[in-house]
């Protein structure tokens, strides 16, 4: 009766349905890095945010895999027409063309315009799995510096936070990064920035200026740019190795084959509003059509048709089904007891 039991409980459908969510990670940590500034950016939308003059409410942000460094605007709202639009202004006229922009998988980012403007300048488009923020982990502790620090300068004036978000950005991109070790100003620029500071606490930079050291000094921080940025590429790595060990400490391993029936956690966009709390936890059951690499994986339904996008390992588990004649006598004899 034991054995029937917990055979019951693994395959009943209801329950599998029902069952707890997974929250331990599904693959190791995956590094991303970028051999050298302006490579790789990574893109995302906050919003809505509290209405600002103009009634602004979102907030489109790249961020430099490499130098970590921020460029962000407010908008009314963030169509693929704001977000070519960005993208020229702000990368292309001044960093140069980017090899790689990642992001997820809003329309605005996925959009045949937005597509075809980044196929036509040579820009890879690498969009995360849905509903799995860290694939995008750039671009995600880019936003959330952003959000902390305009939490802090604004009090009670939330309104104003796109007056204040140019301040803010400055403050970080001066501000040593954790990472590299520098600022993101130093590795864009070749030198250090005079910041505000200097002039009201004079410093012998600001004090002692000549213009003949001035010159002999800039052009030996030029000749050091290249030591400073193999420097902050090793802490870099140094670095990402130390975040990856802690990460993988409570890692799960699920991997799935192609062929696999597995259940995909229920969201709220995809459940009954009417069930409430009684609703399914996992929703399917679906067949692992293809692997696409790092955890991820395409789905499709009983019926062939292939979902959309692609999936990952911290979404999904295995479904398990009844799978001989023994097995349904033996659950039938249960459910009688």
């Amino acid at each position: 009766m034991k054995k029937d039991a917990m055979l019951y409980s693994q395959k009943c459908d209801a329950c599998q349905r029902h069952a707890n969510i997974l929250h331990q990670p599904a693959e190791p940590l995956y590094h991303v890095s970028s051999l050298w500034p302006f490579m790789k950016w990574g893109m995302d939308i906050v919003g809505k945010l509290p209405k600002a003059p103009g009634g602004k409410v979102f907030m489109l942000a790249m961020t430099d895999y490499f130098s970590k460094w921020i460029e962000a605007e407010a908008f009314v709202q963030v169509r693929e027409k704001e977000v070519i639009s960005f993208i020229k202004r702000n990368i292309l006229t001044r960093f140069g063309i980017p090899a790689e922009i990642v992001c997820d998988n809003g329309s605005q980012f996925i959009g045949k315009r937005t597509t075809s403007f980044c196929e036509s300048w040579g820009i890879k488009m690498i969009t995360s799995t849905p509903v799995h923020p860290q694939a995008n982990g750039q671009a995600e502790s880019s936003n959330k510096i952003i959000i902390n620090n305009l939490k802090k300068g604004l009090g009670e004036k939330k309104g104003k936070w796109a007056e204040e978000l140019r301040f803010v950005l400055w403050a970080d991109r001066t501000t040593p990064n954790s990472a590299t070790g520098q600022t993101p100003f130093s590795l864009v620029f070749g030198t250090e920035v005079v910041i505000p500071t200097e002039v009201v606490v004079p410093t012998a930079r600001t004090t002692m200026q000549d213009p003949l050291i001035n010159k002999e000094s800039l052009i030996q921080d030029l000749d050091t740019v290249d030591e400073l940025m193999d420097i902050a590429r090793i802490r870099m790595a140094a670095y990402q190795q130390k975040v990856a060990k802690s990460y993988n400490k409570n890692i799960r391993i699920r991997r799935f084959q192609v062929g696999d029936l597995v259940l995909r956690k229920a969201f709220q966009n995809t459940t009954n509003p009417t069930d409430g709390k009684l609703a399914p936890k996992w929703e399917g059951p679906y067949l692992i059509d293809s692997e696409t690499g790092k955890g991820a994986y395409r789905l499709s339904t009983m019926d062939g048709e292939l979902l959309p996008r692609s999936w990952n390992a911290i979404h999904l588990k295995k479904y398990f089904v009844i799978t001989s004649s023994n097995e349904a006598y033996g659950l039938a004899r249960l459910i009688l007891r």
